[in-house]
């Protein structure tokens, strides 16, 4: 296996070789040949397409599995983001689910009072190995 190799293997969480999956991606990737066209098409199919909702359950593993959000047709970001990474692996764009901290400075009265922060810790998203980087 190749270094980026892994980047494209499904994995029981980024079930990319799941038929609901594929045919979201192949739909949603379109005609566009370029990886990064077909990356951009396939980010703005979850931006748009998936429902953000920082209520989503998050505390089994299922709740990430990207055939379920999916399904659910909501998530919030990591959830959003395992998705994102099965649809490019269907479109053989190597990608990975990463983490970090962020401020959201943007948050809502209600979100800040839940969470009681605006510091996201382990937001998730999406990284595409692209243009050889």
């Amino acid at each position: 296996m190749t270094n980026m190799t892994k980047y494209l293997q499904p994995t029981p969480i980024i079930n990319s070789d799941h038929p609901d999956i594929v045919s979201y991606a192949r739909t949603a990737a379109g005609k566009a040949r370029d990886p990064v066209e077909r990356a951009v098409m396939l980010y703005y199919a979850v931006r748009d397409g998936i429902w953000y909702d920082p209520y989503y359950p998050f505390y089994k593993p299922e709740h990430y599995k990207a055939s379920n959000v999916l399904k659910a047709g909501r998530g919030y970001c990591v959830s959003k983001a395992s998705l994102l990474c099965a649809l490019a692996r269907v479109c053989d764009i190597p990608s990975r689910v990463g983490f970090a901290t962020v401020r959201n400075h943007l948050v809502s009265k209600e979100l800040l009072e839940y969470l009681g922060t605006d510091l996201f810790v382990y937001h998730g998203y999406t990284e595409f190995f692209l243009e050889g980087k």
